[in-house]
């Protein structure tokens, strides 16, 4: 009977040998998926950071979006005005000074003005600057005989 155990003890080894080019194997492919795990995994938080930031863009341009129509809003109301014959009438009196049918017209009276020419009042000259004291002296000590 010791050769069945033999037989046994060498179909251990066998088996086991057979067994760790799998194991290695089996390694391999654990440490290629752990990669791509990691990597999908990477790739899902930069779509939801960017869909984050999109988000974000969608709304700035909703509230710009907005802004926009109501100016245009107004402007359309301005315009709208601008044609009217309210706005001719106010322009008509304002800038042209015409008036409407029915209207009262106060006219400004000035008072009268003397048809005379107006004398212009004298202006009086202005005082000569005095000589300066150095100069007096230059004039004083240098005078001829004849100057008064």
């Amino acid at each position: 009977m010791p050769r069945p155990q033999r037989a046994s003890t060498l179909r251990n080894h066998i088996l086991r040998d057979r067994l760790r080019p799998e194991r290695a194997g089996v390694h391999a492919l654990t440490l290629v998926l752990v990669v791509l795990a990691l990597w999908m995994m990477a790739s899902f938080v930069g779509q939801i950071m960017t869909g984050a930031q999109l988000e974000q863009r969608r709304a700035a341009l909703i509230a710009e979006n907005a802004r926009i129509e109501a100016t245009n809003r107004a402007l359309l109301d301005q315009v709208e005005y601008a044609e009217s014959p309210a706005y001719a009438e106010q322009i008509a009196r304002e800038q042209l000074g015409l008036a409407a049918e029915g209207d009262t017209v106060v006219l400004p009276t000035f008072a009268d003005r003397p048809d005379g020419k107006a004398t212009p009042t004298p202006i009086a000259l202005p005082a000569p600057t005095p000589q300066l004291n150095w100069r007096a002296w230059i004039q004083a000590l240098t005078a001829s005989d004849d100057a008064p």
